[in-house]
């Protein structure tokens, strides 16, 4: 019992000294939205964001309709913005909040911009999924196409430069990755595409090597052998191949045999014009020196063609 009483009266002590957690202390019910707003300003200012946000919250919740509200709503933003450690999932969130409440409010662009900056703000390298950079994109896009005069216009036509660079960069170390772990097909596909859709921002020496190495490197694939059957069952007006004759399945082979030898001589054709596209476009570049090589080299062993290897 004794020492029950000596612990009881050392958390009685502790709790009138105030060394246990404290919550930010109330806020007064009586006092003005603009009272509060400037408390929350001044709060921000020294640092105090959690203390800003209990003021910024009492005010959304108590005084809704006061002409200070929309400008508490982005401080509620800004609060988790430029804190110590920002929080840009909750500030997006309360941008969010902003931009639906008020969809024609003066103030719509600068939370325009700020929403995309929290997306920008957690873009991955160029190695990681760019889903944020996407994001932050669109909402630079977004605030382009409704504010074009917008202050924040010049910087995000900048960021958007960026966003642009970023994505082309991992499209091309897809790219990359794929022609080195030999899935060729998928490098041609992506490295066509990346040449094709951002011709502004791609390392074009890089792309045109690597995809000229999924060329040089490819063989049929099984989606290009699935078609040639589909496409000779339709020829000799059969369902499917299951029930060929002998002379049948004999032709069959020797088809599939030309058609795939001049698949593949088409590839590597297709490799050499990137190859010397390199060269031509970028001369004296390690790429080009690299490219250079691989002409050379192709050139003296001819198209090489296995089917079956």
């Amino acid at each position: 019992m004794k020492r029950i009483l000596t612990a009881l009266t050392l958390i009685t002590a502790l709790a009138g000294l105030g060394l246990g957690c404290r919550k930010p202390k109330a806020v007064d019910k009586g006092v003005s939205a603009t009272e509060l707003l400037a408390t929350a300003d001044k709060q921000m200012k020294q640092g105090k964001f959690t203390e800003a946000r209990v003021t910024l919250r009492h005010l959304e919740q108590y005084l809704p309709g006061s002409a200070e509200f929309p400008k508490a709503k982005l401080m509620l933003g800004d609060s988790f913005f430029f804190q110590g450690s920002p929080s840009y999932p909750e500030a997006e969130v309360e941008y969010t909040s902003f931009l639906n409440y008020f969809p024609r409010h003066e103030l719509r662009d600068y939370a325009l911009y700020h929403r995309a900056l929290c997306h920008y703000s957690s873009i991955e390298s160029a190695e990681r999924d760019q889903a944020e950079t996407r994001k932050a994109l669109d909402g630079f896009q977004q605030l382009l196409k409704e504010s074009p005069g917008s202050p924040y216009a010049g910087e995000t036509r900048a960021k958007i430069q960026q966003c642009w660079r970023r994505i082309a960069e991992h499209e091309l170390v897809v790219g990359v990755y794929y022609v080195n772990t030999y899935y060729y097909v998928g490098a041609e596909r992506r490295l066509k595409g990346l040449l094709e859709t951002y011709p502004d921002y791609v390392d074009r020496e890089r792309g045109y090597f690597y995809l000229g190495e999924a060329l040089r490197l490819r063989l049929l694939s099984t989606e290009d052998i699935i078609q040639f059957n589909k496409d000779y069952a339709t020829k000799l007006q059969k369902p499917d191949l299951k029930d060929l004759s002998k002379a049948e399945l004999a032709q069959h082979t020797k088809d599939i045999e030309a058609f795939g030898k001049e698949r593949i001589k088409g590839y590597r054709a297709e490799a050499r014009s990137y190859f010397q596209k390199l060269v031509e476009s970028y001369p004296g570049t390690e790429w080009a020196r690299r490219a250079a090589d691989r002409l050379i080299t192709m050139g003296t062993e001819g198209v090489k063609e296995e089917l079956d290897s």
